[in-house]
This record gives structure tokens, C-alpha cells and sequence, in this order.
């Protein structure tokens, strides 16, 4: 527990608590557990002060020197940290969802199962942190320097990656069965949708993508920037392996060349719809022709339509293919 000495220092602000710091170079300060939401600490020399459990929830820490601090399990909910200096700092199981980290320096710190969710990490220099076990949910992370971050556990060999974000992939490419978990999660789940995008043809997508949500799948639009180093078409066969079933509008510009580079090749289920009124490609019957593309197509007068029927045209058909094509599955290499 907190040291209610120490405690009535700190409260008497920054100035007097870091003049008790200098005074006293040798005592590391027990914070642990203290109650401090909502606190001014900025600039507060707190280097090697255990802050175990602590609860720092909306606390002011810009600029404030957290060198070797011991922030374990501590919540930091929407925490300021800008700026503050946090190299070496233990941050094993820390809560820092929508806490401002940016600028800050974490180099070497303990992030283990640290959660950041919502946290602003720009500029922040991460280099040489320890990532293992650590939760990351849509943290901003432009111009962070994120190099050599560790992501195997305590006395094992080390290996490091360089982004925060894709740490947790890389781990679960080294474990290959936790690796096959994640795989068969996403073709269980995962639906691509491919159509056009301009003439209200996004908009038509994006309903499709929110009634598939509503039923539990994992919709996939593509509508954003290719990977640096894969064309469109690799992009493509990548989330059409990645899916359960495709649905694909054949109105669509890019729709035809899509699908040439991916029916052949993939025995997903592919269900074609098409706007009423609107002419598919010339070749797309060649497209109907493999066993596991829905045919006739799924037609529609608008976009209300065909929310109706996407649980009984569109979802339980691409189900009824997927269903043949496991039972043959199962049958010639047995039920995994």
C-alpha cells in the first residue's frame, strides 16, 4: 500500500514532491495502489517509484520522468502521458485505453500484457520494448519509432519485430497450431464482397457488409489501398482465401477480372448478384459453370431487396455449397 506520508507530499504538488526527490535520491517511492485519478503529475519525478495497482485514470503525466517505475496492473484509462518518459518502466498487465502516450519514451519498457485500446502512441519511441502478451486495438502510431520489439517470453530466444501492431500476427506465425486456430476463425467466418464502387455501388456493398455483421460473419470489402509489395489481383486471391463464401456484384468494372483470377482457383462458394436492369459482363456465364458458383444469379430492383433476400438466396445457397464441399473435404482426408 501507498505510504500516506508519501502521499501527502505528492498532493502538495509537483514542485514540493520533486524537491523531496532530489532531497532524498535513495528512496525508490511506494505509490502502489494509491488513488490518484484525475491527478496533476505533470513533470513529476517518478523514476523507480512503484506504482503497482495504482490508479491513475485521467491523471496528468506529460513530461513526467517514469524511468524504472513499476506500473504494473495499473489502470491508466485515458491517461496523459504526453511526452513523459517511461524507458525501463514495468508496465506488466497496465490498462491504457484512450491514454495519450504521444511523444512519450517507453524504450526497454515491460509492456506484457499491457492493453492499449484507443491510445495515441504518435512519436512515441517504443524501441526495444517488451510486447509479449500485449493487446492492440486501434492506436495511433505515426512517426512511432517501434524498432527491435520483443515478442517471445522471459528466457526464450529472443525474437523481435518492428511494428506494435503486427506483433501479435508474427508470434502466431511462429505457433503453427495457434496460427491454424486463427485461419480456420477467419474461413469460418470471413465473407469477401466484391462489386462496384461508384453509382451508389458502395453504398449497396456496405448494407450487404452490415446485414452480414448482423448474422455474424466477418464481411471483407476491398476498397482500400493495396499492400506495398502485392499487386490488386494477389490482394484479391489473398482475401478470397481467407473467406468462407464471395459475393460478388456482376455490375461491377473489376468484378470480371476478379473473379477469372479467383473461381478457378478457389472451391469457395462465389454467389453472383446483379442489379435489375443492369447487363453482367459478356463472359460471366463461363463464371456459372463451376459447380461451386450459385447460379442463377440473385437479382434485385434496390438495395431493400436484396437485404431480403440475402439470408435465403444468398446466405443459406453459399452455405448449402460450402456444406457439399466439407462433407467431400471430410471424406477424402477425414474430420480434423
Amino acid at each position: 500500500m501507498a505510504s500516506h506520508k508519501l502521499l501527502k507530499v505528492l498532493r502538495q504538488g509537483v514542485e514540493v514532491w520533486n524537491k523531496w526527490r532530489e532531497e532524498h535520491p535513495g528512496i525508490k517511492p511506494d505509490l502502489s495502489e494509491a488513488l490518484l485519478e484525475g491527478t496533476d503529475l505533470r513533470r513529476a519525478n517518478l523514476s523507480g517509484a512503484n506504482l503497482v495497482a495504482a490508479n491513475l485514470v485521467h491523471a496528468y503525466l506529460s513530461e513526467a520522468d517514469l524511468s524504472g517505475a513499476d506500473l504494473s496492473a495499473v489502470d491508466c484509462h485515458s491517461t496523459s502521458f504526453t511526452r513523459a518518459n517511461l524507458s525501463r518502466a514495468n508496465l506488466i498487465g497496465a490498462v491504457l485505453t484512450g491514454g495519450d502516450l504521444y511523444g512519450a519514451t517507453l524504450v526497454e519498457a515491460n509492456l506484457y500484457r499491457a492493453i492499449f485500446i484507443r491510445t495515441d502512441l504518435r512519436n512515441a519511441n517504443l524501441s526495444r520494448c517488451n510486447v509479449y502478451g500485449t493487446s492492440v486495438w486501434d492506436v495511433q502510431l505515426e512517426g512511432a519509432k517501434q524498432e527491435n520489439l520483443v515478442i517471445t517470453p522471459l528466457f526464450k530466444p529472443v525474437i523481435t519485430v518492428d511494428n506494435l501492431e503486427v506483433a501479435q500476427f508474427v508470434y502466431l506465425l511462429l505457433n503453427h497450431k495457434k496460427l491454424r486456430d486463427v485461419f480456420n476463425a477467419m474461413t469460418e467466418r470471413g465473407v469477401l464482397i466484391l462489386g462496384r464502387f461508384g453509382g451508389g455501388g458502395l453504398e449497396v456493398l456496405q448494407a450487404i457488409a452490415a446485414k452480414l455483421r448482423e448474422a455474424k460473419y466477418l464481411p471483407i470489402i476491398f476498397n482500400f489501398e493495396r499492400p506495398q509489395d502485392r499487386n490488386f489481383t494477389e490482394t484479391v486471391k489473398t482475401l478470397a482465401g481467407l473467406s468462407r463464401f464471395v459475393i460478388a456484384d456482376l455490375s461491377g468494372l473489376s468484378v470480371p477480372h476478379e473473379l477469372y483470377a479467383t473461381v478457378p482457383h478457389f472451391k469457395i462458394p462465389f454467389v453472383p448478384i446483379i442489379e435489375a436492369g443492369r447487363k453482367p459482363y459478356t463472359m460471366a456465364v463461363d463464371i456459372l459453370e463451376y459447380p461451386w458458383v450459385v447460379r442463377p444469379p440473385v437479382t434485385f430492383a434496390t438495395t431493400e431487396e436484396l437485404l431480403e433476400k440475402l439470408p435465403t438466396k444468398v446466405i443459406a445457397s453459399a452455405e448449402e455449397k460450402h456444406q457439399a464441399r466439407q462433407k467431400l473435404l471430410d471424406e477424402l482426408f477425414g474430420k480434423s
